[in-house]
């Protein structure tokens, strides 16, 4: 098998079927698999900019920073506070300190600080997927 080499172009067209793909899951999706669905696509933005970054490209403005920044937000907006208790707080601090990190290693075009900053995404993102077990 034939392995495509990683270009901005065929990111973009594996993230327009992803996100098509998304979109028809949100339709029957519930509340946990709606997190999910945002986590996939939060990896999906934050490895893809560090991506960009390895192949000497400017990130700061580009669609997947905005998405990623966008999904934290959401995420963080999303937290039931009054069910969730010290749980959703302590989320929210979690989803507020990526956003920094995130603003920070997008400012400074940093592949390896997104590369930690993904490393802390896949580590909350597999915790929330332990729900579903």
């Amino acid at each position: 098998m034939t392995t495509v080499p990683a270009t901005a172009s065929t990111v973009r067209a594996a993230g327009l079927y992803r996100r098509l793909q998304n979109e028809s899951r949100a339709v029957a999706s519930d509340p946990i698999e709606l997190v999910t669905m945002l986590y996939d696509e939060l990896e999906t933005a934050v490895g893809v900019l560090a991506s960009m970054v390895r192949q000497g490209q400017r990130v700061s403005a580009t669609d997947p920073a905005h998405r990623a920044r966008s999904i934290l937000i959401g995420l963080d907006v999303g937290l039931d506070h009054d069910q969730g208790g010290d749980v959703a707080i302590a989320l929210s601090r979690v989803y507020r300190s990526m956003r920094r990190k995130l603003d920070d290693a997008v400012a400074a075009n940093d592949a390896d600080d997104l590369d930690q900053l993904l490393g802390g995404i896949v580590t909350v993102s597999s915790a929330w997927r332990q729900l579903r077990q």
